[in-house]
């Protein structure tokens, strides 16, 4: 069975940090601006006894979910980053056994 590998690390490093950027630079404030317009508007314009503070209540969970998301995000540019090191340190070790037996 042959097997095909091919690793460009500029290429996984670059998306790795696309994914984090992503996350940091756009939807984690994004995520926080629209918690705070839906707290504002659920404060001030749309003020309801009862159903005002369970749609807030609502949303939190909608918003810590959303949260979780991106956390696994961030964690799927870790995974890259980890196969990548993986690979580096495999090729070091079968390099320095080439290298030691000669």
């Amino acid at each position: 069975m042959a097997a095909n590998i091919k690793l460009t690390y500029a290429e996984i490093t670059r998306v790795s940090n696309l994914l984090d950027t992503s996350v940091e630079s756009t939807l984690v404030p994004r995520m926080q601006e629209a918690k705070e317009e839906v707290d504002s508007l659920l404060t001030t314009n749309l003020v309801l006894t009862k159903a005002s503070p369970a749609l807030q209540a609502q949303y939190q969970k909608f918003s810590t979910a959303l949260t979780a998301a991106t956390d696994s995000i961030k964690g799927y540019a870790d995974q890259f980053r980890q196969i990548m090191s993986s690979i580096q340190d495999m090729d070091k070790d079968i390099a320095d056994k080439v290298n030691s037996s000669q």
